[in-house]
């Protein structure tokens, strides 16, 4: 049973993995999905810091930094929208001025 709960997030993080290699065209579905990866990280690190028995105050740390990788991508996105009109990314050129 416990090797259950290691497998489910090495599971969840390639499921993500693949979600974010397949909707590559479309930013937001690249940030949920991004978002999944980070979230099945934090379950393994917890997994493992329960499992060892060791302070779980590394996850307080990675979870700040993947709110801040959050609020990045969102203000990202927001920029493009405003700037080009959608998300895709299509429609962004490094060439446009």
């Amino acid at each position: 049973m416990t090797n259950f709960f290691f497998i489910l997030p090495m599971f969840m993080f390639l499921v993500g993995t693949w979600i974010y290699i397949s909707k590559r065209k479309h930013l937001m579905n690249m940030l949920i999905s991004l978002e999944y990866i980070v979230l099945a990280t934090f379950l393994l690190i917890m997994l493992i810091t329960f499992t060892v028995g060791l302070e779980t105050y590394v996850s307080l740390i990675f979870l700040v930094a993947s709110v801040c990788e959050g609020s990045l991508g969102v203000g990202m996105m927001v920029g493009m929208v405003r700037s080009h009109g959608s998300d895709y990314i299509s429609s962004f050129s490094v060439l446009k001025c």
